[in-house]
């Protein structure tokens, strides 16, 4: 492998790592709306009497409670998502690493 290759595969890794700490911070705020938008939709099915939520009653809790558990389902499934595009980023990474230092399987 020549230094032209090396170079190259030095960049492409500095740029996947990156790309990979990105993904990071959005496996971050997708974990964070899916458990805000399941207690939301928890609150709202369920017909629990606090002191710190509004007390909205009616057809407008019960819409904030299926809009709440809908939005935390597809939050969740992005957050699994983004582990596994994090997951075999990761292992990419390693295989380029590899590769640079010359390391065969």
């Amino acid at each position: 492998m020549n230094q032209k290759e090396q170079d190259r595969l030095k960049s492409e890794i500095a740029t996947k790592t990156g790309h990979i700490k990105a993904l990071g911070r959005w496996l971050r705020n997708s974990v964070l709306v899916a458990l805000i938008s399941g207690t939301l939709g928890y609150w709202g099915l369920s017909g629990i009497q606090d002191r710190f939520l509004p007390n909205i009653t009616g057809p407008g809790r019960t819409i904030v409670g299926w809009i709440g558990s809908v939005t935390g389902i597809l939050a969740l499934l992005f957050a699994i998502l983004v582990y596994v595009a994090i997951h075999n980023g990761r292992k990419h990474v390693l295989e380029l690493i590899n590769a640079l230092k010359g390391v065969k399987k």
